[in-house]
């Protein structure tokens, strides 16, 4: 009855917010934005093909609020059923190593919250997670206790270094996303290549990786129908390895780009992922 009550309501979600994102495509919101990064990422692709992904990309983002606000119904067996993991060893056996630590990265790719709340309740290991915080407070506590609702552990991206050197090596299983624009006058970024174009990471995600023994891997998600997405994840650096930051990056951005255009209809081309260039000297 429950899982009856669930698919209704979900499917209400997706005829209402599907038919709001065609009006905000008609309306033209954020479309400018993301042509721009279609021609600019996707060149080989003509005119017609690449309107047909902006189409895809508004029905997918329909399809995403419509998923985030019926997350809350969702027992950690219906999510599941829902985000099959293709290959969940490739985790679990450098978790059950003596020591053994997986950084999980992530990306704005088919549906990041319900790949947090999957990865919440499918290993035997407590989950940490870094965030950026919204600005206002109330907000911020309801979205964090949603994430938390399966035994996550939420800590603000800006307080992550301090909170793993505290604990000691007892976080062992960590996620982020990845793919976040870092701020310009910060020192914590990298340029790295990204679809053919120099683009501003953190590097945090590297450092962390390369400087404190964690197995780095790349969550490739995509959305097979609505409703259900496949995860496959992909070795980015086996633990112990003598890897820089940078070649984690750098190899987190050529997993991203492949997997992007594969299914480039699920990436979020709205954000101004590229609102500045690499500056001249630096």
């Amino acid at each position: 009855m429950k899982n009856a009550f669930e698919s209704t309501l979900l499917g209400f979600l997706y005829a209402a917010l599907g038919l709001v994102a065609r009006l905000m495509h008609r309306l033209g919101w954020r479309r400018d934005l993301v042509r721009r990064h279609l021609a600019r990422c996707l060149p080989e692709i003509d005119e017609s093909g690449r309107r047909a992904i902006e189409t895809g990309f508004y029905g997918h983002l329909g399809q995403l609020v419509a998923e985030f606000l019926g997350q809350r119904l969702l027992s950690p067996q219906a999510l599941a059923e829902r985000v099959q993991f293709q290959n969940p060893e490739a985790v679990r056996q450098v978790l059950a190593g003596q020591n053994g630590r997986v950084l999980i990265l992530s990306a704005h790719h088919a549906n990041w919250e319900w790949l947090l709340a999957r990865c919440s309740s499918a290993f035997d290991v407590p989950l940490t997670a870094a965030y950026k915080p919204t600005r206002r407070e109330n907000v911020d506590r309801v979205l964090r206790g949603w994430r938390e609702r399966f035994g996550c552990r939420m800590v603000k991206a800006k307080d992550l270094v301090p909170h793993l050197l505290e604990q000691r090596g007892k976080v062992r299983l960590l996620a982020m996303l990845a793919d976040q624009s870092p701020p310009a006058r910060t020192e914590q970024q990298a340029w790295i290549d990204f679809f053919g174009q120099p683009t501003s990471f953190y590097r945090g995600p590297g450092w962390i990786g390369a400087k404190m023994g964690y197995a780095v891997y790349f969550a490739a998600m995509h959305r097979e129908q609505r409703g259900h997405y496949v995860v496959e994840f992909i070795e980015l650096a086996p633990a112990g390895a003598r890897t820089e930051p940078e070649q984690i990056l750098a190899a987190y951005c050529r997993a991203l780009e492949q997997h992007v255009r594969r299914y480039p209809g699920q990436y979020f081309w709205a954000y101004n992922r590229w609102k500045r260039e690499k500056p001249l000297y630096g």
